[in-house]
């Protein structure tokens, strides 16, 4: 029942994703972007940032740099700036329209996108990549096994002496997000709005998850946490090393 609850979720995150992939890509991906125009100069940037923040000066490195992995790359501005630290780099994403997309904006030879199925993160083998990380993904998660699933996903594939550095959502009251959604869509339904603002959908708002059980589950794997930061916000950060 569970991993069929797991699929028909990733069936919507994939559906939901693909539609945003074609409304407006960029913008999704990075809310802070200009809607009508904009700056992918300003968007490949934050890549680096997000890589400064998650590898370069991360609290614990990986032992080999020959292969890194991200969960949900979007149209690809973190796994080209990885590409600068690790020989291989790949990109597993649930939206087929996204990772279109980033094949087109990402032309270095060492970068590969996937399609993936929302759940897990096949076809990656066990043990296989020296770092794993997700920026503005799982947050977006709507049920929390699925979340905790891709901590799991991050520990089997990486080798011993890889590093996850994963960010989540860990606020601690989220219902207002929620109420947010259900009021919006109570509005289109009763024709009172002019459209519905798909941030407001079960698919973008996610769910939250506490930090007891992220610790949990790294802890469970064989990981070691090596430093953690943002606790208590939407972006909060684990950085796991694997024994």
């Amino acid at each position: 029942m569970a991993e069929s609850t797991g699929r028909d979720a990733g069936e919507r995150m994939k559906r939901f994703w693909d539609d945003r992939a074609r409304e407006n890509a960029a913008w999704y991906v990075d809310t802070s972007l200009a809607y009508d125009e904009p700056d992918m100069d300003q968007f490949f940037e934050t890549g680096r940032r997000v890589v400064a923040e998650a590898y370069v000066d991360a609290p614990v490195q990986p032992a080999g740099h020959e292969g890194a992995v991200e969960i949900g790359p979007g149209i690809g501005r973190i796994c080209a700036a990885l590409a600068e630290h690790f020989d291989r780099v790949v990109g597993i994403d649930v939206s087929e329209e996204m990772v279109t997309k980033a094949r087109g904006y990402v032309t270095d030879p060492k970068v590969t996108f996937l399609v993936g199925n929302g759940v897990t993160l096949a076809p990656l083998e066990d043990a296989s990549v020296d770092f794993v990380t997700s920026f503005t993904v799982l947050q977006h998660l709507p049920d929390t096994d699925l979340v905790l699933g891709y901590f799991r996903e991050a520990a089997r594939i990486l080798r011993p002496g890889g590093v996850m550095a994963i960010q989540w959502n860990n606020l601690p009251h989220p219902g207002f997000w929620h109420l947010k959604g259900a009021v919006w869509r109570a509005r289109q339904k009763l024709g009172l709005a002019k459209g519905l603002d798909n941030r407001t959908a079960p698919e973008f708002i996610g769910t939250r998850v506490p930090w007891a059980d992220v610790k949990r589950t790294i802890e469970a794997e064989g990981l070691v946490i090596k430093g953690r930061k943002g606790e208590d916000t939407l972006f909060s950060w684990v950085w796991a090393e694997k024994r």
